[in-house]
């Protein structure tokens, strides 16, 4: 199974980043949108698991959980990755003052590795994707929106859960299939 552990987004926040991914769409490019129901923030990806390791990342899931307060999450502003690039591979959307979802990152990762999962060697940098680039035509004039949307205010979540979910790939883009949720404190 191919699984990753996320943070859900609100309605409202799902909306506002869906007005302006079809805003960006009908500037053109090469660029494969995340769908509407896609979108979330991703704190661990674990890739291809045997069903057999599904208990140990909900014990992971439960320790990380029980050790971090819920906390409000501003999502604000849209970049891309590589940050520099003028030909960046992901576009997305950011979290103001990542402060505690990085704090949750950092203790599911260490719970995850005590029961023998990889530890993750990259930076975290929290963010929805919006979009994977897929081709340079007509990338500069989306580029220059997504820089323009550095300030833009897209909501305010409050992070209750982690999510586990099972992400299934179709010809028409991910699945995904909530396995487990845990709350925390």
């Amino acid at each position: 199974m191919r699984l990753f552990i996320a943070v859900e987004l609100t309605e409202e926040i799902k909306d506002r980043i869906e007005e302006q991914i079809n805003r960006l769409k009908r500037m053109g490019g090469n660029i494969r949108w995340v769908k509407r129901d896609a979108l979330h923030i991703t704190l661990k990806f674990l890739g291809e698991v045997s069903p057999a390791r599904v208990k140990a990342i909900e014990r992971a899931m439960d320790r990380a959980a029980s050790k971090v307060n819920s906390f409000p999450l501003k999502l604000r502003g849209c970049g891309r990755f590589p940050l520099a690039s003028s030909r960046p591979r992901v576009l997305w959307v950011g979290v103001e003052d990542p402060g505690e979802i990085s704090r949750l990152q950092e203790i599911l990762e260490d719970e995850l590795l005590r029961e023998g999962f990889q530890k993750e060697t990259r930076a975290f940098h929290p963010h929805v994707t919006v979009g994977r680039v897929k081709g340079t035509s007509a990338l500069r004039k989306v580029v220059g929106e997504i820089d323009e949307l550095r300030d833009e205010v897209f909501g305010r979540v409050e992070v209750k859960r982690i999510v586990l979910f099972r992400s299934r790939l179709t010809p028409d883009g991910p699945i995904y299939t909530e396995l487990y949720a845990a709350e925390l404190r």
